[in-house]
Order: C-alpha cells, then structure tokens, then sequence
C-alpha cells in the first residue's frame, strides 16, 4: 500500500504556519526515495548509542547525520568551534553571549546556523529560554532559518520581524519497526543542499522560499477576508436600512 502523500510532513509538530499545504506541494517531493541500507543500518547504531550515551554522543550522531543522511556531507563547508569568530556572536535581551554550535555554508551568503541546547525539552520550561535566544539571534543577524536541537528534538525555526513558526522533529520517532519512518524522510527533504543553498542571482533558497511564499499567501488572504467581510456589512446595511428607518416612524 502506497504511503500517505506528505506523511513526511504530517508526522512532525508545527508551532505556528511554516509552509503552507500549497507551497509544500508546489517545491517538495510528496514521498522521499528510500534510504540506502547501510545508511539506515548506520542510522539505527548511530541513534542506540546517542541514546543510552553522553551528551558528547548525541553532539556526533547530529554531525554525523547532517552529513550523511541531510546529505550537508562536506566538512569543508561546516564552521565549527575555533571556526566560528564573534562575528557569528549576538547577544540576547539579557546580555548573554549566544553562538550556533555549527553553521552549513557552502560558500554563499545562505549560511545555515545549528544551534545546541542542553535542556530536556525544547520549547518547555527552562527550554523556552534556548529557542527564545535561537529566535533573537536569527533577527539580530537579518537572518530567517535555523535548527536547534537537544539531540533528541530537532526544530526548524523561522524567524521574521514580528512572528516565528517552527517544524520539530523527535528522534524517538525515527525508527519504525527498526526501519527509517517520515521523520527520516521530512529531514531529507527539508534539509538538503538543494533546499538549503541560496537561490539564483542571491535570492532565497528553496527552503526559504516557500516559508516566505506561504506567510506572503497568508497575509493576501487575510486581507482578502477583511475586504469581503467589510463588502457583506456595507451591503447588509444597504439592505436593511428601509426597515431600520420604517421601525423610527412607529416608534412610540
């Protein structure tokens, strides 16, 4: 039986609108091809021993699957550690240094920062804090995309002047039946060279081109309601205004 059209995309969490039903349809592939089996036999190992090890474990398996399975494969386009200047440095509302733990960027201005974060949840409690600083950064440095990640959730967040959306992943959901389920499959299509990297004459990648397509459909679309809402009440007051008027004369 043939697997859902986007089950890849379904099978995440969302906070708030990062692609639209028609931009996702319009820009990716509605099934992923199947993973190589030695990569999924790779994945399933890398992910039993970030499970059950150290942090330091968890940092490798998202080296490792950036590289291979997001296909970001070469170390010659990854900043990480003393490779990362101040320049990379913003600080946060409360003066606190914030720096992405890696950035892809394949020699072009569409540089994409991975931050780390040690708490237990993304997004919840102490963890609120970390996507907070993610989000500041991303505006301080006129910049809309990046990954946080814990090393068990994995989100993608946007980041515009006055909003934000996100799309999150969980590692535990990864493996179905010992196979690579559409998590898997959402990572290879959202996150890859082909999406990531800048488009034609500079401009947005693929990526973030359909975040910015899908708020642009959404604001024309509010503005079209808010026009059409406005026509209904000036015609229904056209329209009852005779009987308005007819009800002061036999008023007592």
């Amino acid at each position: 039986m043939a697997a859902e059209p986007y089950a890849w995309w379904s099978s995440l969490r969302h906070g708030g609108l990062l692609i639209a039903p028609a931009r996702l349809a319009e820009r990716f592939p509605a099934q992923a091809p199947p993973l190589s089996p030695w990569l999924a036999e790779r994945l399933r190992r890398d992910l039993i021993r970030a499970a059950d090890g150290s942090k330091d474990d968890r940092r490798a398996m998202v080296a490792r699957v950036l590289e291979l399975v997001c296909d970001l494969a070469s170390r010659d386009d990854w900043l990480r550690g003393a490779d990362l200047d101040s320049s990379w440095t913003r600080r946060d509302l409360t003066g606190a240094a914030v720096k992405p733990w890696g950035v892809w960027r394949p020699g072009s201005a569409a540089a994409f920062p991975v931050f780390w974060n040690d708490d237990d949840k993304l997004g919840l409690g102490r963890g609120r804090r970390g996507f907070a600083q993610v989000v500041e950064w991303l505006r301080r440095s006129n910049r809309h995309l990046a990954l946080l990640t814990n090393g068990r959730q994995w989100r993608l967040i946007y980041a515009g002047l006055d909003h934000h959306a996100w799309a999150e992943w969980d590692v535990a959901l990864w493996l179905e039946h010992g196979l690579a389920g559409p998590q898997v499959d959402a990572l290879r299509a959202l996150l890859s060279p082909a999406t990531l990297k800048e488009g034609l004459g500079g401009g947005p990648s693929l990526l973030l081109g359909a975040v910015l397509d899908s708020r642009r459909g959404q604001a024309e679309l509010t503005q079209a309601l808010g026009e059409r809402v406005r026509r209904a009440v000036e015609l229904l007051i056209v329209s009852c205004g005779p009987a308005l008027e007819g009800l002061d004369d036999v008023a007592p």
